[in-house]
């Protein structure tokens, strides 16, 4: 069991190009469960090309894995015969060609390194989920991956392995690693945007990666900006559930019967009550306005779900509703700085 005792962390993205700057700032607002920084400033941290690196006929400049490429059936075999290395011949993931470089996640590395003889609460990674990374990625013809089963099936496996190899790396630290998916595209599943897929696919997919995590000793969580299916994400058995309180907060709480059992299964919530996607709105927003918000949702979950206040907010987290990558760099302080204050008032 995960206790999250309402502290703060952050989904992942900074603005700016200054890594150690980012890891300082996180550290000062959220040492309890600190977070490596992505800084999408550079094309290599962006969300469809950081974990995308040795998939078969990936093309980063398109943004799209090609089957007709002339490479393409030979690096699918290596693909897969460095898959089964790692998962059958007990090849450390760290030494595979899944493991992340510190040119592609300087900060994962940046963050380790100042933690070192550190004892946080725990420590958060993030991958691109495997969903977002599927319909994201096209084929030539402009289709998304997702709707090809073996470029789906390669996908979800680099992801799962990208995940690991963060556990396995985050694990040195002798804390809880908790890894989420970011799973922005999980806003438009069941809608027009994708239609032919079904409900049992997604759940393999994000099943395959939360198995492959907590086979590792990880935690999983989900991130999804917006509204989904959120009884999906409980059933294909994810640990933490993040989502933009500030705006969908009354949509959540339409799955009270699903969070209560996320929660009575030992799981938490993840709260993304700081509006870092609307700069004006963050400029207005006090901790108290924001705090109270969140205490009128956890009295609504302990009145229809039979809950105490003492184990929503042992059971919360607190974060920024979304990344602050598009955030005007003058503002990340102030929506830190409201993350810790928020927190410290709901504790």
């Amino acid at each position: 069991m995960f206790i999250g005792r309402a502290f703060p962390t952050i989904v992942g993205s900074f603005p700016g190009k200054d890594h150690e700057k980012a890891v300082k700032l996180v550290l000062k607002y959220c040492p309890e469960i600190p977070c490596w920084p992505q800084l999408p400033a550079y094309p290599q941290e962006g969300m469809l090309i950081q974990f995308s690196k040795g998939l078969p006929g990936f093309n980063p400049e398109k943004l799209i894995l090609d089957p007709t490429d002339a490479n393409f059936e030979p690096q699918m075999l290596q693909f897969y015969e460095e898959y089964l290395a790692v998962k059958e011949a007990g090849k450390p993931v760290t030494e595979s060609f899944f493991a992340l470089t510190p040119e592609e996640a300087r900060g994962l590395f940046c963050l380790k390194e100042k933690l070192a003889g550190a004892k946080p609460l725990a420590v958060k990674g993030q991958v691109t989920g495997p969903f977002t990374l599927a319909t994201g990625l096209k084929t030539p013809d402009g289709k998304a991956c997702f709707y090809d089963s073996t470029l789906r099936d390669i996908i979800t496996k680099q992801v799962a392995l990208k995940a690991a190899f963060q556990v396995d790396l985050l694990k040195e630290l002798e804390v809880p690693v908790i890894i989420f998916l970011d799973e922005p595209a999980l806003a438009g599943f069941g809608s027009s945007s994708f239609v032919g897929v079904s409900r049992e696919e997604v759940l393999a997919v994000l099943g395959e990666v939360a198995e492959e995590i907590k086979a590792r000793g990880g935690i999983v969580g989900v991130h999804v900006c917006a509204n989904t299916e959120w009884d999906l994400l409980v059933e294909a058995g994810i640990d933490i559930l993040n989502f933009d309180a500030f705006d969908y907060l009354d949509r959540f709480l339409l799955y009270t019967k699903d969070i209560v059992t996320l929660l009575n299964k030992k799981g938490n919530i993840a709260w993304g009550i700081i509006p870092t996607l609307k700069p004006e709105a963050l400029k207005e927003s006090s901790a108290e306005s924001l705090a109270k918000q969140l205490e009128n949702a956890f009295e609504k979950l302990t009145k229809e779900g039979s809950l105490s206040i003492q184990q929503v907010v042992e059971q919360a987290i607190i974060t920024p509703s979304c990344g602050m990558g598009t955030l005007p760099e003058d503002l990340v302080e102030q929506a830190l700085s409201l993350l810790k204050e928020v927190s410290s008032i709901l504790r």
